[in-house]
């Protein structure tokens, strides 16, 4: 092979690695994109990543998530395997470095349209694939973190491992601002299941995310330092006034999308269907029910996506995508790669 060819595919490997793990950009373009029906900034701040661009070794791969047993540890993504995989997407670039779209899209379609295999793909069809990439971008930058805080090789990290700028002085004060050495070790421990001290990678991934934890826990410490933001009389607590100002809003922005203009529960309806023990006033655990809406993560923000996708592309509004369907609306799947420009964000997912 001449130093030319190699020279070609080594660039269009760095090429791809870049379109693959670039940051979903949201900017509206021209007056159309994600936004154009989702009301109150519902993808204003979705997670970075582009659910239908993550290239996989089509019938292999598919075969092998199949076959694999459910009891096997998380697949841990490396940097070696996403460029195995940025080769791949070589024959979806033209000749200019652009993604072709359209041979993506007929590519794709048959793995979106698996249950079942009827030449449409359905909500939750669409939905799986979404949240599978969304799955997968969780543990690639979970395992991100942990190779590169992991200093002694044990597979786990410390809190000092993580966070080394702080000394056994700081932590000793237990100073609980946000982003105190207090407060840092309160969510350390709450993610750290097993109380061993160091996190494991699924302990880690809920640090990382904890919106998208299953720790019970994990969510509840989650809430509660949101709280802390919008509790006015400071008892750890949201009263109607405050769940009325702060929440529900959100929620029903939400709630709007998802059900496209359904009937929505009012605030005092809400707060009354939360409010188990009936004390007038919302607990961390009475709003769990709800995090997903106020308190989007990546899972969340996939079905999101995915409503806001079957919205722009279903035009006999059967409920299902044929294949020309996502053709005719392919920059509607594709904005987010061709768009210039990076949008800035301030404090992720502050809807809370």
């Amino acid at each position: 092979m001449s130093k030319a060819v190699v020279c070609v595919l080594i660039a269009t490997a760095i090429l791809c690695l870049i379109i693959i793990l670039s940051p979903l950009n949201l900017k509206e373009p021209k007056g159309k994109g994600l936004n154009r029906r989702l009301g109150y900034k519902i993808l204003e701040h979705a997670p970075n990543f582009d659910p239908l661009i993550i290239v996989t070794k089509i019938e292999r791969e598919t075969e092998k998530k199949e076959q694999h047993d459910e009891h096997s540890p998380p697949r841990m993504l490396s940097t070696t395997s996403t460029v195995s995989e940025a080769l791949e997407t070589y024959q979806y670039l033209t000749s200019g470095g652009r993604l072709n779209t359209t041979l993506r899209l007929i590519i794709l379609f048959p793995l979106l349209d698996r249950e079942p295999k009827d030449g449409v793909v359905g909500f939750n069809e669409l939905e799986a694939w979404i949240s599978q990439r969304a799955v997968e971008r969780l543990d690639y930058v979970t395992q991100v973190e942990l190779d590169s805080k992991d200093k002694n090789g044990d597979f786990a990290i410390s809190f000092t491992e993580f966070l080394p700028q702080f000394s056994e002085k700081d932590i000793q004060k237990k100073d609980m601002g946000h982003g105190e050495a207090g407060w840092w070790m309160e969510k350390f421990d709450t993610a750290d299941i097993d109380h061993n001290g160091l996190l494991n990678f699924t302990e880690l991934r809920d640090f990382l995310n904890p919106e998208d934890s299953k720790n019970v826990e994990m969510l509840k410490w989650m809430l509660r330092d949101k709280i802390k933001r919008m509790d006015d009389e400071m008892d750890g607590k949201l009263n109607f006034d405050e769940f009325e100002d702060h929440v529900y809003s959100t929620y029903v922005s939400y709630m709007d999308f998802e059900t496209n203009g359904g009937n929505v529960p009012d605030a005092k309806d809400k707060f009354a269907e939360l409010d188990v023990n009936k004390d007038q006033l919302l607990s961390p655990e009475e709003l769990i029910p709800i995090l997903p809406y106020i308190y989007p993560g990546e899972l969340a923000y996939a079905k999101y996506f995915t409503c806001y996708l079957m919205n722009e592309a279903d035009d006999n509004e059967d409920g299902k995508l044929s294949l020309q369907e996502m053709l005719d609306h392919e920059f509607v799947f594709y904005n987010t790669v061709h768009a210039d420009g990076h949008q800035e964000s301030d404090d992720e997912h502050d809807e809370l």
